[in-house]
């Protein structure tokens, strides 16, 4: 846990910074500014020269996802009298930072949060961020009491308009010949609209355009794709990764992790040739392997679940070697989000799996999104959203409100 100094109240909020290091501008004291600040212990001096009052107050409020109905989990909750500087354009290291105690909020599974602090009369930006998913709008704070946020203000956006107050990380989801899993029809349903869906993926052949990027999925396609052992993909989908990119891969299109990242999870059936690991489709219950998601789910109406529209068998996940976010050796062992237990087997086995690799994640999921599930987010559509955005927050430990 990171070691922070007692602040005052006045100092408190003046010197919040971001979980996100890299996408939020830092606020600092200057003591000898020529507005001349109030000392550190003193609340700051109004146009007339009185000190502006200090109001206890106490935020509340629920964050939801892009739609608008889904709470949001696990999201960071903060004011800043500094507006952020917009996320990064393209792939980047966002690595933790420490947060003043009473500064900040984090949502809890039903997307409430609630949280006490003592600031100056003034305006604010409030912010809400989850990843790289942030809105930012302007609050003014006068009186002491409770103070209510609207859920305009606590929604996460779907679109990015960064004169407006909203950033969404840049999309892309590159189909192939055979598009099974169509992950933008279910992105759609979630409130995510500002996606680039490209007709194939000659995007992975192109370094400079793919590092544009901060999430590129490959939903199930082809199962043979020659270009997965071409040595160039291979080095800039590790590249991407590596400097901070979200790459999201599902089902039939599991090469795309077996060929630049071997090791880190085993297939059932899989041999040296490509294509070779998968099975008939199948579906199973499953169980949340990951107490928050699980927790979240619950929140949301779906304590119990199956995973549909399986094509793909993980056997194990397996530790590695592989590189830490400053570069140097560690050992990554992937993580297990989603388990699921086919009729005749005698244990569960991971149907959803995340690794970090160096600066960026990699995600692996053995069913489908796509819309056959009809109008309504089926479980395995919501996991998709809460993964995708959990794996996409700060590098570190991201610090929790006492």
């Amino acid at each position: 846990m990171i070691a922070r100094s007692k602040l005052s109240a006045a100092l408190v909020m003046a010197a919040i910074v971001a979980a996100c290091s890299s996408s939020t501008s830092r606020t600092t004291f200057e003591q000898e500014d020529p507005n001349k600040q109030a000392p550190a212990d003193q609340p700051p001096t109004l146009g007339n020269g009185t000190r502006a009052p200090t109001n206890e107050v106490t935020l509340t409020g629920t964050v939801l996802a892009p739609n608008g109905s889904l709470p949001m989990s696990n999201a960071l909750v903060y004011i800043s009298p500094e507006e952020p500087a917009p996320i990064p354009e393209g792939t980047y290291c966002d690595e933790c930072v420490a947060l003043p105690e009473d500064s900040f909020s984090v949502s809890g599974a039903d997307g409430k949060f609630e949280w006490k602090t003592a600031v100056p009369t003034g305006e604010y930006f409030f912010v809400v961020q989850k990843g790289q998913f942030r809105r930012v709008r302007k609050l003014t704070i006068d009186k002491a009491g409770t103070m209510a946020i609207k859920e305009e203000m606590t929604t996460l956006p779907g679109r990015r308009d960064v004169a407006k107050g909203d950033d969404v990380p840049k999309m892309a989801i590159l189909k192939d010949t055979a598009y099974y899993d169509k992950i933008d029809e279910s992105l759609t349903k979630l409130g995510i609209e500002d996606v680039d869906v490209l007709p194939n993926r000659t995007l992975l052949e192109n370094a400079t355009e793919l590092a544009k990027y901060h999430i590129v999925f490959i939903p199930c396609g082809s199962k043979d794709s020659p270009q997965v052992t071409n040595a160039k993909v291979k080095a800039n989908i590790k590249d991407f990764v590596s400097k901070g990119g979200k790459f999201y891969v599902t089902d039939w299109s599991y090469e795309y992790v077996r060929q630049p990242f071997p090791g880190y999870v085993a297939w059932e059936g899989e041999t040296a040739t490509i294509g070779s690991g998968t099975g008939s489709e199948w579906d199973a219950p499953a169980q949340a392997a990951d107490q928050g998601l699980g927790d979240w789910l619950a929140a949301t109406g779906d304590a119990s679940f199956d995973v549909k529209g399986n094509w793909t068998d993980i056997k194990a996940v397996r530790t590695v070697q592989g590189p830490a976010p400053d570069g140097t050796p560690t050992s990554i062992t992937p993580k297990v989000w989603v388990t699921a237990k086919k009729t005749g087997a005698t244990a569960a086995k991971p149907t959803t799996i995340s690794f970090e690799y160096a600066c960026g994640r990699v995600l692996f999921s053995t069913y489908h999104t796509e819309a056959t599930f009809g109008g309504t987010l089926a479980a395995q559509e919501k996991a998709l959203l809460y993964v995708l955005l959990e794996v996409g927050v700060c590098i570190g430990e991201q610090n929790k409100p006492k």
